[in-house]
This record gives structure tokens, C-alpha cells and sequence, in this order.
């Protein structure tokens, strides 16, 4: 299935894969794939997102973390110990940046070769298949970022729905608007 998958395609699961694993996530989740699409530039699902303000940074802070704590992860205390203000820090860059600038930033600093790939959750893998089948439906030969979030769209997920939701669109506005995008390219 991956070889019909766009380039841009392929860079939304990538960051999605990217986010899962910088957050101590085991596996890939659809959160995770939303995320990917919002991140994107790509026209067919980045622009309905920003259109609905529904932005990678948002989705982000909704995401769960992962148990267990990366080699990257911030120790305010210790960095007293050392003579760093943390707080000072935090406090001017939100001043620079806006209000959880922090938290929205990715953290690069995570290794991406811990061994291990996250793996793709039931409903992530049902997600793509949905994927696959809107672009034939559609009768495209490649599956793009528009596909793929429309098959997120059509899950049903309380998390994407909720992410939908609290941007005051809904489910059937942002798909009617991600149509029209894969209609338009």
C-alpha cells in the first residue's frame, strides 16, 4: 500500500512517526497521525486544518505522553543547581514566542535510533486502509495528505473528533473542505 503514498504523504507519517517517538510513545496513534497532517504544507490537509485553526502545535499539547522519561527531558532543579534560571527562560521566551511556546516546540534532541520504531495502533491501520479507500472512491492513483485525512475523518476517533470540535468546524465542514482541495489539485 506505502508505494502508492505521495512524497508528502510519506512526510506525514514520518512526522507523526517523529512526534510518537519524541513523546515516549510506544506506539503510533491517530492523534499522532493528525498531527502529521497538520504539520504539513501541503495543501490538501494542512490547509483545511489551518483554515479550521487546527494547528500541529494544538495537537501536539493534546497528545499523550509517553511513560517513560528520554535522555532530553528537563530537570528545572538541576539546572538551579548549575546557576540556569529555567524559569526566567521559560518565562522570556513565552514573552517572545507566546504562551506554551515550550511545550509546542518539538524536541529534537530525542534520539530518533532507540532500537525502536513506534508501532501503528489498530485504529491508525484501519485509518489508512479508510486512506486507501477514499482515493480510489475518488479514482486517484496516489494516495495524498488529503487522503489520509479523510481517512482519519471517516474513523470516528474520540480524539480527532474532540481536536475537530473544540476548533468550533465539524467532521463533516473540514471533510466537505479537504474534498474540495483533492477536487481542486
Amino acid at each position: 500500500m506505502f508505494e502508492h503514498f505521495t512524497e508528502p504523504s510519506r512526510a506525514v507519517l514520518v512526522e507523526a512517526q517523529d512526534v510518537a517517538v519524541e513523546l515516549g510513545s510506544r506506539h503510533l496513534d491517530v492523534g499522532h497521525l493528525l498531527y502529521g497532517c497538520a504539520d504539513t504544507r501541503e495543501e490538501t490537509a494542512g490547509g483545511p486544518l489551518r483554515d479550521a485553526g487546527i494547528t500541529s502545535a494544538l495537537i501536539r499539547q493534546a497528545l499523550p505522553h509517553g511513560e517513560e522519561p528520554h535522555a532530553g527531558q528537563i530537570d528545572p532543579a538541576a539546572l538551579r543547581a548549575l546557576g540556569i534560571d529555567y524559569d526566567g527562560i521559560r518565562e522570556a521566551v513565552e514573552q517572545t514566542f507566546g504562551p506554551g511556546a515550550l511545550e509546542s516546540a518539538p524536541d529534537r534532541r530525542v534520539s530518533a535510533g532507540r532500537g525502536r520504531k513506534p508501532r501503528f495502533t489498530p485504529d491508525a491501520k484501519r485509518s489508512l486502509e479508510q486512506a486507501l479507500r477514499v482515493a480510489l472512491e475518488l479514482h486517484h492513483k496516489r494516495i495524498e495528505p488529503g487522503h489520509l485525512l479523510l481517512g482519519l475523518l471517516r474513523l470516528d476517533d474520540a480524539f480527532v473528533s474532540a481536536t475537530i470540535e473544540r476548533s468550533g468546524t465539524t467532521v463533516a465542514a473540514l471533510s466537505a473542505a479537504v474534498l474540495a482541495r483533492l477536487s481542486a489539485a
